[in-house]
């Protein structure tokens, strides 16, 4: 049962008209808190039901058949051929560390390090994931290769698709850009620019803007959207190509590639995607029966949510996960976790997650339940309230990913340092708990050097020594927030008279050798996109610009013209 200081939670959504709220900056920290905690909360709750094949499964993991808060539990890792594994109360999945990872990406002005994010974050994470996806494991091994950038992870892999990736994998992790942003176009380019990393359908990256516009309302408006606004937010699709065409990167490389992997427009797949959209809200806009459970139930056997073809889907999980809250607006929210963890032929994890940093946008209260990270997922969620508030913050410093070598397995992410252990990219680690070998591979809880705890897979015996290139660096102090920077910016542009566009002396241009090694992703590009001119012609631009170096330009023209030369000669003969 949940504890009685739950039930004396009082209703989610006051007597107040949502329009006539507002928050002080306080407040609106105290929200994301909770937002943050009762999401974890829910993917913990949730995950030990999921895919747990019935009340029996859930009994032979728990001694239950139902749960209704976290509780120690074990079960397999690393699929068939792994160890069982004891999971303390509260450890959380695959949605919460991808959250994690996506909080650690916004810097401290407020700018989402997508490329940090898509080549070290999401590489390394198989090597501590619980409970990922298919979908993201596969996006995730793609980008481990150099030629493969943010904006071109087209992968196709053992019956995984980049253009078929509709999955909730994306919709899961993008609230830390609610939490930090204004709820402005900045907030939702970055909502896509992270969804794109993994997932190309629209399913997967219109699901994590619909999410996105559900929890920005909670933390606005301090209520859950209702169906009206759900109507709205489907329709405000119509802004993704828009707000596209606002990246260069997604403009240039992303929108031509995956229009042509398609054979559609990006326009005529969202309006596809509306039309299933707001056939789903209407049906489970009807009135309720008064029994928030039971109509939980049917919406999701309504829209698909409990079939194996839709299970996952981003957009529809998305979608229930709001029907959820508002079914149980009235409600303590951990009573909507419960039900949503117990909905056994659903998405149990992730429906539970998004449920409660929506609610928990509302919740007066912090979950009581136990929370793995509980403190770590607190400071960051006040980080990032105050990057949305204009509080400079400090910044998580990645290698420089020039010189960084993304893993090609799971086991090559821990290695040795002269003062133990290391996860490349994320710094030392201590481990915490005990072995748990399988094969030639060890499990173990490992805290990092920043307070998050992961079950870190690595070789049994380890030999390989971590190079220093491959640890991120000391933390950085605060910089201006970049809303502060623009307000400044635009004052500049008002009273200063600016200087002519001067070439960049000797001293203040990029190290050459820096330029010419980040050609390999260029050139790379070029060659998969087949030599197509308008993608040269885009490219060529793109590296002038970045570069403000002929050099590098006549560099990559040689390398492309001796590739293409190469190719046609190999045709020939």
């Amino acid at each position: 049962m949940v504890s009685t200081e739950v039930h004396r939670e009082t209703k989610l959504n006051a007597a107040i008209p949502s329009t006539e709220r507002s928050r002080s900056s306080a407040d609106r920290t105290e929200a994301v808190v909770r937002s943050a905690l009762w999401a974890a909360a829910g993917d913990a709750l949730g995950w030990i039901t999921e895919l747990s094949r019935g009340e029996a499964g859930v009994a032979h993991r728990t001694g239950s058949k139902t749960v209704s808060e976290p509780v120690d539990w074990q079960r397999m890792i690393g699929g068939r051929l792994g160890p069982r594994v004891h999971l303390p109360a509260g450890t959380y999945s695959d949605d919460t560390q991808l959250r994690l990872s996506v909080s650690r990406s916004i810097r401290g002005d407020g700018n989402f390090d997508v490329e940090a994010f898509a080549k070290v974050e999401v590489t390394i994470w198989p090597s501590y994931a619980l409970g990922a996806g298919l979908g993201t494991k596969a996006a995730a091994a793609h980008l481990a290769r150099r030629s493969v950038n943010w904006f071109s992870n087209f992968f196709d892999s053992a019956g995984q698709t980049y253009i078929n990736g509709g999955g909730n994998g994306a919709a899961m992790r993008i609230q830390p850009h609610v939490w930090a942003g204004s709820g402005s176009d900045d907030t939702m380019i970055d909502v896509l620019r992270n969804a794109i990393v993994t997932h190309g359908h629209p399913h997967g990256f219109c699901g994590a803007v619909f999410h996105a516009r559900c929890v920005s309302h909670a933390l606005i408006h301090g209520a859950v959207p209702g169906p009206e606004d759900w109507a709205r937010f489907v329709k405000e699709f119509d802004d993704i190509p828009r707000l596209i065409s606002a990246d260069s990167q997604l403009a240039a490389f992303w929108l031509s590639a995956w229009e042509g992997a398609g054979g559609r427009s990006l326009q005529q797949a969202i309006a596809e995607l509306q039309n299933e959209a707001i056939k789903d809200v209407r049906v489970v806009s009807g009135k309720p029966s008064g029994a928030p459970d039971r109509d939980y139930l049917a919406a999701l056997d309504r829209t698909g949510c409990l079939s194996q073809r839709f299970r996952g889907s981003g957009q529809k999980t998305a979608l229930a996960a709001a029907v959820l809250c508002w079914l149980f607006r009235d409600r303590p929210l951990a009573e909507a976790l419960v039900v949503a963890a117990n909905a056994l032929d659903s998405d149990t994890d992730t429906i539970a997650t998004m449920a409660g940093a929506i609610g928990g946008c509302v919740s007066p209260l912090e979950p009581d339940w136990s929370v793995q990270d509980r403190d770590y997922i607190t400071r960051e969620a006040r980080r990032l309230a105050a990057i949305s508030a204009g509080t400079p913050q400090d910044s998580f410093t990645y290698p420089d990913l020039v010189h960084w070598t993304p893993p090609t397995k799971q086991t090559a992410v821990v290695g040795v340092t002269a003062r133990g252990l290391a996860m490349i990219g994320l710094g030392e680690i201590e481990p915490i708990g005990p072995e748990y070998p399988a094969g030639d591979a060890v499990w173990q809880w490992c805290m990092l050097p920043f307070g998050q705890t992961v079950l870190a897979k690595r070789k049994a015996s380890l030999k390989d020594e971590v190079k220093p290139s491959q640890l991120p660096g000391t933390r950085q102090a605060a910089r201006p927030n970049r809303v502060v920077e623009a307000q400044e910016s635009r004052t500049r542009n008002l009273f200063d008279q600016q200087p002519p566009l001067q070439r960049p002396s000797e001293q203040t241009r990029p190290s050459p050798v820096k330029e010419l090694s980040g050609l390999d992703y260029w050139t790379d590009i070029v060659i998969q996109g087949e030599f197509e001119d308008r993608l040269i012609g885009r490219t060529f631009n793109r590296i002038l610009e970045e570069t403000q170096s002929a050099d590098v330009v006549v560099a990559f023209a040689a390398i492309i013209a001796k590739a293409k030369l190469a190719r046609e000669r190999r045709r020939r003969g």
